[in-house]
């Protein structure tokens, strides 16, 4: 008779796969078995990624580009004003008071 794991049994492999041991003799992996299973891992879920097509990359990056030339414009511009603000202030505060 064979049984099919439930979800508590798949939760319960996908946590003891967190912990970095072996599960068929209960010890800690080694350092280099724990870096040969991360590439391993980090190749596998490589290949699961959607990449975007180069269309969209150069559009968005086209996209945040003017941002950042909009809102450096934009922090300059206010940047001058407050400082005009300011010195006004220091001008006038320096005549009332001598």
């Amino acid at each position: 008779m064979t049984t099919m794991g439930t979800r508590d049994d798949e939760m319960t492999n996908e946590s003891s796969e967190g912990l970095a041991s072996n599960p068929l003799l209960g010890k800690p992996l080694g350092l280099i078995s724990r870096v040969r299973n991360f590439w391993h891992e980090t190749g596998s879920e490589m290949k699961r990624v959607s990449w975007p097509a180069r269309t969209e990359v150069v559009s968005t990056t086209v996209i945040v580009v003017i941002a950042v030339f909009f809102f450096a414009a934009y922090l300059f511009a206010a940047d001058m004003l407050f400082t005009y603000i300011i010195q006004g202030l220091e001008w006038g505060a320096q005549k009332l008071l001598g």
